[in-house]
């Protein structure tokens, strides 16, 4: 955590009124005085990690959810990734593989009309293509 509260340290040093995310596995956290103003405007639960350390934060596959409600409640962000790209887009793809299967498998194909069972078939193909 010390190499991340750093870098927080150094970026809040550069601009004071901006929101930092951190990638950290598959999390976003958000650190001290940031964490505080979140759990304020949006009800993140905050954890004490230490004296002067406190986190809060959420799984990256809802990063575009709480993209929408900092935008939506105006408050200056900036995401902050140090991990590969090809390591968010793997997992965003299996998260979203995940929902499609959990759709499928929520089907009652004996109430299911061969026209829905058609759009089903249609809609996953287009998510399948749109994620490979």
């Amino acid at each position: 955590m010390s190499k991340l509260l750093k870098q927080y340290e150094q970026l809040k040093k550069e601009d004071a009124s901006c929101i930092y995310l951190f990638r950290v596995g598959i999390f976003y956290n958000i650190l001290n005085e940031d964490a505080k103003l979140i759990n304020e405007k949006l009800g993140l639960k905050i954890t004490d990690l230490g004296p002067s350390i406190f986190k809060c934060g959420f799984p990256v596959s809802q990063l575009d959810k709480y993209i929408i409600l900092l935008n939506k409640i105006k408050i200056k962000y900036k995401v902050i990734d140090n991990l590969p790209n090809s390591n968010i887009n793997e997992y965003m793809n299996n998260v979203e593989i995940k929902r499609i299967l959990n759709k499928i498998t929520e089907i009652d194909m004996n109430n299911t009309t061969f026209q829905q069972a058609f759009n089903i078939l249609l809609e996953t193909q287009k998510k399948l293509k749109d994620i490979m």
